[in-house]
């Protein structure tokens, strides 16, 4: 599925999506199951995605786009496929250039590669993810005459399509709420967090990254005459993360600047997706790990605005979210506990 600039304002859901470029018989950029430029508003929900050389990639302007509740796994470079020139690499769900804001989720996201997120201003939210982040501070710009150019991309006028104007990415300004990150997959090689083949599973790969208060702290907002050399650093910097109350199993990596946490290195995990009269069950001890914690219901206040374009994350009728709905639309309590299930 594919679209440029006419998918805005869509809604895709329940569909069945597999099975894409498996003998990779195209090269190049736009193969995925789902394929979007300028998702303005668009939702993605209740899908069932795998066994594609990518799940979804939305590319340039993914402003208010929601992906929600769908199922993505084996989406990889089939084995013993040749991959063609100038292709590109695989993941269950890819971000690019865009400035947010963009929500993540209510999703179970099983392939080795989970997220590719060389853009700025995302929400992922009570999600399942067995893969790792990838392309973290890392493919925004382009080499052109031997030089690194930025690539500056709009953004829109809240939940419009005219242009509000044009930025680089600066990366960051990511929240990570509520999820389960596993080590599910052996880590054979030793790429960087920078690399779209980087395994290392969990948030550290933000460590480098500030809070918001160590962020604003360093534009001196209360200093009557501030030193513009010395602003000019914090000015072309990452942007701050909020992370709080994910699980990180297995050997997954919190950020290390992350305070209420739930980590277990030495249990194993088993996940096992089964098959049975047509629907698909997730056989897993991930919920006797994690035993009796719990953590806070998450809202559009908590996850607040994405910096470029100053728009919250919302509905697309700008009514608030209240994350209190898992992956099978069952209702969460007061008190919830991480990942898309309910209990």
């Amino acid at each position: 599925m594919v679209g440029r600039m006419g998918c805005v304002f869509s809604t895709i859901e329940d569909n069945h999506i597999h099975h894409i470029n498996n003998m990779m018989e195209l090269g190049g950029a736009e193969i995925s199951g789902i394929k979007l430029h300028a998702a303005i508003d668009v939702l993605i929900r209740r899908n069932h995605i795998h066994h594609n050389t990518m799940g979804i990639w939305l590319d340039w302007e993914a402003q208010g786009a929601r992906i929600t509740q769908n199922l993505l796994h084996d989406n990889d470079v089939p084995e013993g496929s040749i991959k063609l020139e100038g292709g590109m690499e695989s993941q269950d769900i890819f971000i690019e250039v865009g400035h947010g804001p963009t929500l993540i989720d209510n999703n179970i996201l099983l392939s080795r590669y989970g997220l590719r997120l060389a853009t700025e201003g995302v929400a992922v939210v009570h999600n399942l993810i067995l893969g790792s982040t990838t392309v973290v501070g890392a493919g925004t710009d382009w080499e052109v005459d031997g030089r690194s150019q930025r690539r500056y991309t709009p953004y829109h006028i809240r939940h419009r399509t005219e242009v509000a104007g044009m930025m680089t990415i600066l990366h960051g300004d990511n929240r990570f709420y509520n999820n389960i990150f596993v080590q599910y997959y052996q880590v054979d090689n030793n790429e960087s967090k920078e690399s779209p083949y980087y395994q290392v599973v969990g948030n550290h790969v933000w460590d480098e990254y500030p809070t918001y208060d160590e962020w604003i702290a360093r534009f001196d907002m209360d200093v009557e005459k501030p030193d513009m050399d010395k602003l000019a650093v914090p000015h072309f910097d990452h942007l701050p993360i909020w992370a709080n109350g994910n699980a990180y199993l297995m050997g997954a990596k919190a950020w290390k600047k992350e305070t209420d946490k739930f980590v277990d290195a030495d249990t194993e995990v088993t996940v096992e997706l089964v098959e049975k009269d047509g629907f698909y069950e997730l056989e897993t001890n991930i919920y006797e790990i994690l035993g009796d914690y719990s953590n806070g219901i998450i809202t559009s206040d908590i996850l607040g605005k994405a910096f470029e374009p100053e728009q919250r994350f919302e509905e697309r009728d700008e009514s608030d979210i209240i994350f209190n709905v898992d992956f099978y639309g069952n209702h969460r309590g007061v008190s919830t506990i991480p990942g898309p299930l309910a209990k």
